[in-house]
């Protein structure tokens, strides 16, 4: 898709600059000074046409405070969005990346430290499921990715969590 872009911009700038070009020799009180001999030569562009890679965002694996260990529910959970994985593995390639996620309680550093503990630990379940790791990277946004605003015990609870992206190329 970048690439494409960038074969869009190139064309739409070769078109803008040609239209600005000014032929000297129509024009009888062109200044000669300026300009002349100046020529742009575009070369034909093979276009390839990619397809875009496709993020699906699977089932949400949730916390309890100041936890990281998997419930029985967020296993289930893991095992589900393992099944999806393997079912887009059999088609094309693919990453998985986990998303580790806090509520706004505690310091930033013990935030982030205990997200990306979460990530880790649905990452290990995946592996224990099948999924190769080198497919599978983690990241810990801490506090800072909360779905819910609200200073509530269930509020709270929405936003201690993990959440995995499918990505298939």
């Amino acid at each position: 898709m970048k690439n494409l872009l960038k074969v869009v911009l190139v064309f739409a700038l070769a078109a803008g600059l040609t239209a600005c070009k000014k032929n000297v020799k129509d024009d009888a009180n062109a200044d000669l000074t300026a300009g002349t001999g100046t020529e742009m030569v575009l070369e034909e562009t093979e276009v390839v046409t990619e397809v875009p890679a496709q993020e699906v965002a699977l089932g949400v694996v949730h916390f309890a405070l100041d936890k990281y260990t998997l419930s029985s529910d967020a296993r289930k959970i893991v095992e589900a969005n393992a099944q999806a994985i393997k079912s887009a593995a059999s088609v094309a390639n693919y990453t998985v990346t986990i998303e580790g996620n806090c509520d706004d309680r505690g310091t930033i550093a013990y935030n982030i430290a205990l997200g990306q503990k979460r990530a880790d630990e649905v990452k290990a379940y995946y592996v224990r499921m099948g999924i190769p790791a080198k497919n599978i990277q983690t990241v810990s946004y801490g506090e800072e990715k909360p779905v819910c605003y609200e200073a509530t015990q269930s509020c709270w609870a929405q936003n201690r969590r993990a959440d995995t992206l499918l990505k298939v190329n």
